[in-house]
């Protein structure tokens, strides 16, 4: 008997070392179609040669098979940008019965999915174990480089291409807050045009907050408070955030969580409304149906009955999917198609209209 203990007690050891070396892993997430518009249906077939990723876990060469059923991806990688030595993935697109498209994968660590655009090895680009030897040379040595960077303006806080330059208080260029349709006021602010200050009423859609995007910063200006607030949404990459799981908002700024705050490469929308009244409709923002999210149910119930039923938008980690595809709703009920049942850990969001 005591011996079988002892057997029991280094099995679970070795187990608990086995699962503490369980390596990272990327979420690749994306909808395919084909080159005339069809949703892609086929298997992609993923190989790579053994690597080490950033924790040492060994990761063995081998290949796998990712079956995409109406244009839906998903797969979990071990990232190969940190990888030693340097790895990528082989990836094939295999349907109606031959290879259809070869192309390389390099997958960064990511705690929110990417998409293929993300990952994906432009053509003729290398991969290489790290940046060539850069030999700097101080400014001091190049004569008048210092007088002239000491008469240039500096970039403001709030700078960002494709925005009207304004110059602060401090004498930097900054870029000019607000929406698209806005005009830009002496002083520097933005408001409707013919009208004087930035508040009023209505909906604004696909405003770039302002704020720095070198993945340090974390808080970010919107040009107006949203009301209510939400009614905020924020979109990173294209994907849909979630709020107080994302990032939170305090009157008109965006505070972003540790684990979501934007990269420099990072392309970051917000949409709001602005005390919108509308005479017999309401408006659900960002709601979590009521269901388990177990990989098994397919059934989820909303708080209230969506008015008119397409004015229902389901988001399954970010992405929107589609009605009448992925799930079909009747009432407050929401029912999913089996190949694309909600999975352990995925977050669902849904924003409608209502009747009131």
């Amino acid at each position: 008997m005591f011996s079988f203990r002892r057997w029991l007690l280094l099995a679970a050891l070795a187990l608990g070392a086995e699962l503490a070396a369980q390596p990272p892993l990327t979420t690749v997430q994306d909808i395919l179609y084909t080159a005339n518009g069809n949703l892609f249906n086929g298997v992609v077939t993923i190989t790579w040669n053994t690597f080490e990723v950033s924790n040492t876990s060994n990761i063995s060469g081998s290949t796998t098979n990712v079956r995409v059923s109406n244009g839906n991806l998903f797969v979990q990688l071990a990232p190969t940008t940190t990888a030693n030595p340097v790895a990528g993935y082989a990836v094939e697109y295999n349907g109606e019965h031959r290879t259809q498209y070869s192309e390389t994968w390099i997958v960064p660590p990511s705690t929110t999915p990417l998409r293929v655009r993300d990952v994906r090895l432009p053509p003729g680009a290398v991969t290489t174990q790290g940046p060539p030897a850069i030999t700097l040379i101080p400014i001091a040595d190049v004569v008048g480089l210092q007088s002239a960077l000491n008469l240039l303006l500096s970039m403001g806080p709030n700078f960002g291409v494709a925005r009207t330059a304004v110059i602060n208080a401090s004498g930097s260029i900054d870029g000019a807050i607000g929406n698209l349709s806005d005009c830009v006021h002496v002083d520097g602010t933005s408001g409707s045009c013919g009208g004087g200050g930035s508040s009023g009423t209505g909906f604004i859609d696909a405003e770039i907050p302002g704020g720095t995007l070198d993945g340090v910063n974390s808080t970010f200006t919107l040009a107006n408070i949203p009301n209510p607030s939400t009614s905020t949404a924020v979109y990173r990459n294209g994907l849909l955030l979630k709020q107080t799981g994302d990032y939170n908002i305090t009157t008109n700024s965006i505070l972003f969580v540790a684990g979501a705050i934007p990269q420099p490469a990072d392309s970051v929308l917000v949409s709001y409304r602005i005390g919108v009244t509308i005479p017999g409709v309401g408006f659900v923002d960002g709601e979590t149906p009521s269901g388990a999210i177990d990989g098994v149910n397919t059934s989820f119930t909303l708080a209230q009955t969506p008015m008119p039923a397409a004015s229902l938008a389901v988001y399954r980690n970010g992405m929107r999917i589609r009605s009448g595809l992925d799930y079909t709703s009747t009432g407050s009920s929401i029912t999913f198609v089996a190949n694309y049942i909600p999975q352990i850990g995925d977050v669902l969001q849904c924003s409608y209209r209502i009747a009131q």
